[in-house]
């Protein structure tokens, strides 16, 4: 089958490419084992792991790069047909960002990146071309395209915990992480922006942030960041997210020796739909609502562990580090749909003057403080 690179990577630094409906990522033995081991209670919050593959260079034609699997794959490539069937028949998709990213190799040998709309995939990407024409890296791990339905994918990943180095990882590792989770957010929240890639239909364009910018923002850009995400998701869409991460963190809390560490938040939303800014009940409830949709998933485990798993070290109760990170996140938001819901009801009112309607109408509210978040009307999550 032929193969693709994957458009939309915000962060890391390993390239992902694409694969009828699935995403391929570079080998890692111990993230391998440990999606075959994934315990059945986080199955609902990870991307569908389904199995590995080879890729290979199967042709150059006029230094345009052919790469292919060794293999056939029926996990989800029906479903992967349909959805870019659809996607190829809607006026909004005649944009460059919807051809398929191609590799072209110069006369250096240097790979680079065609079609590549976000420049850090085409960066990430390039190299791992680069190495399948040495003959490494040729084995992937394939993992469920969580956006393949979007027409104009808005993503974000979000780096969980304090600690961002396995027990592996050398002394220099673990000294350079460890800076890095003190000159940034990660220390304080538990949580530090990594990519973000944003659609902006008056523009019809796309803005991006990389891991370099997020981890040089404070915690008040960083809430910056969250809020023209979130204002963009809209408001029915960030409620649900907020539901979703309560049902995980009660999950999280009990999930007993395991570790995360330097694992993501993956979040997603289509920009192209035009969603209502519906507080309804109805609108809350409709998860089949594909408008009204947003994911959520935990990525990358190549330094996750839990007891019994390898030869690991042992840890003791939860990661509390993680568990941090999801109530800094949780907390934003929750100031975000308020921020969003004053403002709606604000507009809404006739005997407010222009000027104050103007005051109300900032593009960002008040960044977040110290003092605790109110409580907004948000049912318990319930855990199966």
């Amino acid at each position: 089958m032929n193969v693709a690179g994957f458009p939309h990577q915000v962060g890391g630094h390993f390239g992902l490419l694409k694969c009828a409906g699935h995403v391929l990522k570079p080998l890692n033995q111990r993230e391998l084992n440990f999606y075959a081991s994934m315990d059945p209670k986080l199955a609902p919050f990870t991307v569908k792991y389904c199995g590995r593959i080879r890729v290979n260079l199967s042709g150059c034609n006029d230094g345009q790069l052919i790469l292919s699997t060794d293999a056939e794959v029926n996990c989800c490539a029906l479903e992967s047909v349909v959805k870019e069937a659809k996607s190829a028949s809607s006026e909004d998709d005649s944009g460059e960002e919807n051809k398929p990213m191609t590799f072209r190799i110069k006369k250096s040998g240097k790979v680079e990146a065609e079609m590549a709309v976000n420049t850090w995939a085409g960066q990430c990407q390039s190299k791992v071309v680069e190495k399948l024409l040495k003959g490494y890296d040729k084995w992937f791990i394939m993992l469920e395209d969580i956006v393949s339905d979007f027409r104009k994918p808005c993503v974000i990943d979000l780096k969980m915990g304090q600690r961002q180095y396995g027990d592996d990882s050398s002394a220099q590792k673990k000294l350079t992480q460890t800076q890095k989770c003190r000159q940034s957010t990660s220390e304080e929240l538990g949580i530090r922006l990594v990519g973000l890639q944003l659609y902006d239909k008056s523009t019809k364009s796309y803005s991006f942030v990389n891991k370099y910018e997020g981890r040089r923002m404070d915690r008040v850009k960083f809430y910056n960041s969250l809020e023209k995400f979130f204002i963009c998701a809209g408001y029915s869409r960030t409620k649900r997210l907020i539901r979703e991460l309560q049902v995980l963190r009660s999950v999280l809390s009990e999930a007993e020796s395991f570790r995360f560490f330097s694992s993501s938040l993956l979040i997603a939303f289509d920009g192209a739909s035009d969603l209502e800014s519906s507080k309804s009940v109805e609108s809350l409830l409709d998860l089949e609502n594909p408008k009204d949709s947003i994911v959520v998933r935990m990525i990358d485990f190549a330094h996750s562990t839990f007891r019994g798993f390898l030869d690991d070290k042992v840890y003791s109760g939860m990661d509390d580090g993680y568990l941090l990170g999801i109530d800094s996140l949780i907390s934003m938001l929750e100031q975000i749909v308020i921020s969003q819901s004053s403002l709606q009801d604000a507009c809404s009112m006739p005997e407010l003057s222009l000027k104050k309607q103007r005051s109300l109408k900032r593009p960002y509210s008040t960044p977040p403080t110290d003092s605790p978040a109110p409580v907004i009307d948000i049912e318990e999550p319930v855990v199966a």
